[in-house]
């Protein structure tokens, strides 16, 4: 009787291989990344490895959870979901369902923020305050204390208790939650006692979707992300119109505010904030959308 033959075990590269199709049948983005990323996770090994022996043999068990992420994956349930984490900027973020997914635009604002504080050395080395409206993972505030010295401190609010609870999770993670205050609170309202404010710097990446545009976003986006935290009413200014009209509550005379916007919104926003900002300008993210309108609080 002829002994049967075990069947062989899939390989990391068939495995890549065949990842990189469904994703992309699916209508994900970016595929091959992806299906790297979910790939490596599967196998809690380093890039390094998985490409330095793409032929070698992946068990039974690490499939069958590969399968399950790309499964997952396929039906437009975020990377960052499948992940639990994702590098921002300086930091490392914990990631949850029911809370909003910072994107790489975002990293701009940070980065824009840097170099408004960099134009005075003072700024700088002589330290400030900073607040966040609406911070999700705390992403932006975070970021930002990782880049500056420790005599900045920020306090940072958003109106969901999950989010804030993250947020300070994420503090902890990257050691700044000595310097972060957190707050459940609503920007539109006045600031929360206990946060230092008029601040030095005012940040936001606040909600500026059209309602009527929602239902085209990604479905990662559209289905995943907290609906507070992209619908901007029927022009998407809503929020904007919020920070315009309480802009003397949170943010000093002269000192710096800095917005993510929409790519179409630039005219608009400059309408609200230039007559409020001395040296406004809107800033071009790396694709060359105008996307970070920032200035300085003037006189009124």
């Amino acid at each position: 009787m002829t002994q049967m033959s075990a069947v062989a075990l899939p390989s990391r590269g068939y495995l890549l291989s065949q990842a990189r199709e469904t994703l992309a049948h699916a209508g994900v983005e970016s595929p091959g990344p992806e299906a790297e990323m979910l790939l490596l996770h599967a196998l809690s090994i380093s890039r390094a490895r998985l490409w330095s022996d793409r032929a070698a043999p992946v068990q039974d068990e690490e499939a069958a959870r590969f399968a399950r992420l790309l499964t997952a994956r396929a039906s437009r349930i975020p990377l960052q979901h499948l992940l639990g984490e994702m590098p921002f900027h300086a930091a490392e973020l914990e990631i949850e369902p029911g809370v909003f997914i910072p994107r790489p635009e975002t990293e701009r604002l940070v980065e824009v923020v840097l170099e408004e504080i960099d134009h005075d050395p003072d700024d700088r080395t002589s330290g400030g305050t900073l607040v966040d409206l609406g911070t999700g993972t705390g992403a932006i505030p975070i970021a930002l204390l990782l880049s500056l010295p420790e005599g900045w401190t920020a306090a940072a609010i958003d109106r969901s208790e999950k989010a804030v609870a993250l947020a300070r999770r994420n503090a902890r993670r990257n050691g700044v939650e000595g310097r972060l205050r957190l707050e459940v609170a609503d920007f539109r309202q006045a600031p929360p006692g206990g946060i230092s404010v008029p601040a030095d710097v005012l940040v936001c990446n606040p909600p500026y979707i059209p309602t009527h545009a929602i239902p085209r976003l990604m479905p990662e986006v559209r289905d995943h992300d907290p609906r507070e935290a992209l619908d901007g009413g029927p022009d998407g200014l809503d929020a904007f119109r919020a920070i315009a009209e309480n802009l003397g509550a949170w943010l000093r005379r002269g000192g710096i505010l800095a917005l993510e916007i929409g790519a179409d919104q630039a005219d608009p926003c400059m309408e609200l904030f230039g007559p409020l900002l001395v040296g406004a300008r809107v800033a071009r993210d790396l694709a060359g959308m105008p996307r970070i309108l920032t200035g300085r609080r003037g006189t009124r």
